[in-house]
């Protein structure tokens, strides 16, 4: 419901019920001892961060898979338990399934570049929307940089679209991901935030796209070694316009699992409006995409000049 007095109302009843729960806590429980939090209330990222803000706790740990992928993976660990005696695994939130490109689709409609990342970061840049493929996909329930929808992150209009895009109400927030080292300066966020689990203050006016309307952000922050292919990326973006963020929402169709399949991922583009999509670096831009053409006038003037 896009209804501002409704969202005041709903944020505030939230804000209740956070308090009846810390209340108790704070009556039956010890401080100093770490919280765990585990189910669909670990997708909260407001109550995640209040419960840090607290100070009740030696620690909060939120799994980043706290729905039933999580549940699922919690199973197997115990079923492992009780057959082997051991409780470690081997595991990432990139554990899911690469990405299928032997289904036919119409390629004539794109125009094809080799992996380029300087490119991308540049059309990006210029208000190009792509939706980005990178290895395996991710067995939470967000996008954590491979089964992506990437935008520049300065304009509102831009969030509008990426609504629209995602077939979802405009008051919805669309989540940044940016460079582990440019977290603390942009975002306030002093530690790593791999998972999209807490939510910061945006330090800036600039980031339009990815601020909500009270100024926070679910951000995901990115190194080299959590994420190689976004980092790249976003090193080359902040080299162009100053900022190592992009807005980042997941690639899926309404009510659905990411998207895996070329031929899916070409509907989506076609269907949706978006300008293009990247799979492992490799960029695949719709000739009838108003923002592509806009794209290539500006380098064919930047080339004359």
């Amino acid at each position: 419901m896009d209804d501002l007095e409704f969202r005041n109302f709903t944020g505030i009843f939230s804000d209740r019920i956070f308090d009846l729960f810390y209340q108790f806590a704070k009556t039956h429980l010890k401080k100093g001892m770490p919280l765990i939090i585990s189910g669909g209330c670990g997708l909260n990222c407001d109550w995640n961060t209040k419960w840090v803000e607290t100070d009740f706790f030696s620690e909060v740990f939120v799994p980043p898979v706290a729905n039933d992928s999580g549940s699922a993976i919690g199973t197997a660990i115990d079923a492992q338990i009780h057959y082997t005696g051991n409780s470690r695994i081997d595991w990432n939130v990139y554990s899911g399934k690469f990405f299928d490109r032997t289904k036919n689709f119409d390629s004539s409609k794109y125009d094809y570049y080799e992996q380029n990342d300087e490119m991308i970061a540049d059309m990006l840049a210029s208000g190009l929307i792509l939706g980005w493929v990178s290895g395996k996909y991710e067995i939470g329930p967000r996008a954590l940089g491979n089964r992506s929808i990437l935008a520049a992150p300065f304009k509102a209009s831009t969030r509008t679209r990426l609504n629209n895009i995602k077939q979802r109400e405009q008051f919805r927030p669309i989540a940044p991901v940016c460079l582990e080292e440019d977290a603390l300066r942009l975002f306030g966020c002093n530690k790593n935030s791999p998972y999209m689990l807490y939510t910061y203050k945006v330090t800036t006016e600039s980031l339009a796209a990815v601020s909500h309307v009270n100024k926070t952000a679910r951000i995901q922050t990115v190194s080299s070694t959590t994420n190689p292919m976004m980092y790249n990326l976003l090193k080359d973006f902040k080299a162009k316009t100053g900022y190592g963020v992009l807005c980042n929402t997941s690639l899926n169709f309404q009510g659905k699992g990411f998207i895996n399949k070329i031929d899916d991922l070409s509907e989506y583009t076609i269907q949706r409006n978006l300008d293009g999509f990247v799979i492992d670096g490799c960029s695949y831009i719709l000739k009838s995409s108003k923002n592509y053409q806009v794209y290539l006038d500006k380098q064919q003037l930047l080339q004359r000049v």
